[in-house]
């Protein structure tokens, strides 16, 4: 009976560590969901620009150049990003679900490894679109309108990349709670269960057979004393 109890404890145990690694994969696909949004709607900004964007007569070699490869660095790091969003969210919430024994610790450490690299590619693919942007200012714009727009992305940028360092060293996580002792817990329920109950099976046939044993006896005596 104890030995059932004590299964039955770790596998409720087991259960709400479980749980609590589900909340853990459903914000990792969230968060993935909401990058690959962001990194389409880049990559269709960045390409109407490329293809929208007329040729003047006399480009700035330079400029003209620099908008090219910028918007294709900033195209392929978008859709590189979301084809990485799509296909981890796919494929770690099905191995999470209908995975063997552990495989929802798998899922969650594989998709917070990949979330790296899909972070710095949504990184590269906002820069290659600033980029865009400053130089289709100094192609369509003249002087001094073209300076005044060219400083104010500048600005822009300083703003994005000095912000996003505050906010990331302000919710750095410097410790992070670890489930894998409890969701690895070596649990064995039917074993320990079946040898409760067979020791209870064992237990009744001992006690019917000392009856059966008992009650023969006494009967036995009885008819010999009465011949």
């Amino acid at each position: 009976m104890l030995a059932a109890d004590r299964s039955l404890l770790e596998v409720n145990l087991r259960q709400s560590a479980i749980k609590l690694r589900e909340k853990e994969l459903n914000l990792y696909a969230e968060n993935l969901a909401a990058m690959a949004t962001q990194a389409a709607v880049l990559a269709g900004f960045t390409t109407t620009c490329l293809i929208e964007i007329p040729t003047p007569e006399n480009p700035n070699t330079f400029s003209f150049h620099l908008l090219h490869i910028s918007a294709i660095v900033s195209i392929c790091a978008n859709i590189t990003c979301v084809s990485l969003c799509t296909i981890t969210s796919m494929f770690g919430s099905g191995k999470a679900l209908r995975g063997r024994d552990g495989s929802m610790d798998e899922a969650v450490e594989g998709m917070n490894i990949e979330r790296n690299l899909i972070i710095k590619c949504f990184y590269i693919g906002l820069s290659g679109n600033l980029i865009t942007v400053l130089s289709t200012c100094l192609i369509l714009m003249a002087y001094p309108v073209n300076i005044i727009a060219f400083c104010i992305v500048l600005f822009s940028i300083y703003v994005i990349y000095t912000n996003s360092v505050r906010i990331y060293k302000k919710f750095q996580l410097t410790e992070t709670v670890k489930l894998d002792d409890l969701t690895q817990y070596p649990v064995k329920v039917t074993n320990s269960i079946s040898r409760s109950h067979s020791v209870g099976y064992n237990n009744e046939e001992d006690n019917i057979h000392n009856n059966l044993t008992t009650n023969g006896s006494r009967y036995r005596r009885t008819v010999s004393e009465v011949v």
